[in-house]
This record gives C-alpha cells, structure tokens and sequence, in this order.
C-alpha cells in the first residue's frame, strides 16, 4: 500500500459517498480547492482556541445556549463526527482513505456545530485490492486503513481536546471517549449505507475498540437494535442533551436503562 498517493476512482467514490443514505439522512462530504464561502482548515482548530471559542458563543440549545461545557461536548462531538464521516464512509464505500491532514481536510458548521466536510486533493492510500471489499470482508491491507484512520482522527481532534480540558470546560479523557463513541455510531450509519455492517463493525474495533493502540480512544463496542430492528451503537458516554431544557436521553445513551438524576 502506497502512502497519501494520488487515487484513481477517488471522484467516482466521492459521487457514491455523497449520495449515500441510511437511517433516513446522508452525509455532506465534498471536493474543494481551498478554505472560503463557509468552509475552514481543519487546522484552524489549533492549540489558540481561537475559532473552538467563536463556535461555542454560537451553539444555542431549543431554549437558549446551554451551559458552558454541554457546548463543549457538542462542539467537540461535531467535529469528531464530520471527520469519522469523512475518512470511514470512504472506507466502506471504495477501500480508501482521503489524506486526513489539516491541510486537506475543510469543515463548514452552522450554529457553532460542524455539519460537513470536505476534502482539497484525492490523495491517500488505498487497498491492493479494491475489488475485495465488495465481499464485506477485510482484506489483509485493511488494518493499515483502519490504523490510518484512527490516527488522522486523532491528530484532527488533539488541538481542540486540549484547549477545551485547559479552559476547564469537559475533561479530555471524557471528550476522547465521547469522540470514540462519535466515530463508532458514524461507522454504524457507513455500514448500512453501503451494505457492509460486518465490516463496518471490524473497522470499529480495529481503530477504537478496547485493544485499540490509542488508548485515549480504546472504548467498549456494543450493538443494539431499537423497536424497529434498526441496529446502533450503544455509548459509553453521554452527550448531556437532556440535561437541557426540552431534551431528554437518547436511544444510545449509557443512561437509558438508569435514573439520571440518582447518585
């Protein structure tokens, strides 16, 4: 496997990963030349805080702006789920993995959250075999996209994790699990899309099961299927939305079978 080479096919598997559905919504990944008309560098999410602050001021609740670290755990959970879109669905879908670098990845956000990403070049790497993912399973080369993965998803999220532990608004243990949790309901979405849930589940568990190499991202992986026999992940944190007013659990939330407002 050649390393952040330019892809044959990468337009043809852009065009399928962005008209790609599941659970009732698509995702908005595209191809851009450079940073403009919404769109940032992922790497103006650096160690300065300076656009993570101007995000936060603008996230607002169904009745005001929440308190001061629920924004910080959205915002942070937006981002590691444009990113977890962007690099897993290409994944799934072709065997290949845009360069995730701040440099080539663009985000766009709207109320202070990011809600889409984008990509500057077709440069990444990709399985020997393309043709071998089309059977839902993993080619030998697959562990080095997943292991890719995981690291352009860490070293997109770092910046932004640190400044928000060092402003004291949500510990960064707790934001790198959430953000674990994030990448594997994106992953969930990416296996139905394209029809591939064993190997989606497989990618899961190579970049942030429990044996993951990073640590920080090493959580528990469990399925589970609502009424309608739609399967999810089943998370190990909360993203505090129902301690808002108006909101309330959500299905995949780790408080769902327990009393949030007990001990």
């Amino acid at each position: 496997m050649d390393e952040n080479v330019q892809i044959e096919g990468f337009d043809r598997a852009l065009g399928r990963v962005s008209a790609a559905r599941a659970d009732g919504y698509g995702i908005i990944v595209e191809r851009r030349e450079s940073p403009g008309d919404g769109w940032f560098s992922a790497g103006e999410l650096d160690r300065s805080g300076r656009v993570q602050a101007l995000l936060l001021s603008q996230i607002n609740g169904m009745a005001g702006p929440p308190e001061a670290h629920i924004r910080a755990e959205w915002l942070l959970e937006s981002v590691a789920r444009a990113i977890a879109d962007l690099g897993g669905s290409f994944v799934l879908a072709a065997g290949l993995l845009p360069e995730l670098t701040a440099d080539n990845v663009l985000l766009a956000a709207e109320g202070g959250l990011v809600r889409a990403s984008a990509i500057t070049s077709d440069r990444g790497i990709q399985v020997a075999d393309p043709a071998a993912i089309s059977n839902d399973a993993a080619p030998d080369d697959f562990a080095t996209l997943a292991e890719r993965l995981r690291t352009g998803f860490a070293e997109l999220l770092e910046p932004t994790i640190e400044w928000l532990d060092e402003q004291g608004l949500r510990p960064a243990k707790t934001l790198w699990h959430a953000a674990a949790d994030r990448l594997a309901q994106s992953l969930v979405w990416s296996g139905k899309a394209f029809d591939r849930p064993d190997l989606a589940l497989e990618l899961t568990r190579l970049t942030v099961g429990p044996e993951s190499p990073d640590a920080r991202l090493a959580v528990r992986i469990e399925r589970a299927e609502n009424d309608w026999g739609e399967e999810f992940h089943r998370r190990n944190t909360c993203c505090l939305a129902y301690r808002t007013e108006g909101g309330q659990l959500c299905q995949s939330c780790p408080l769902e079978k327990t009393d949030p407002t007990g001990p």
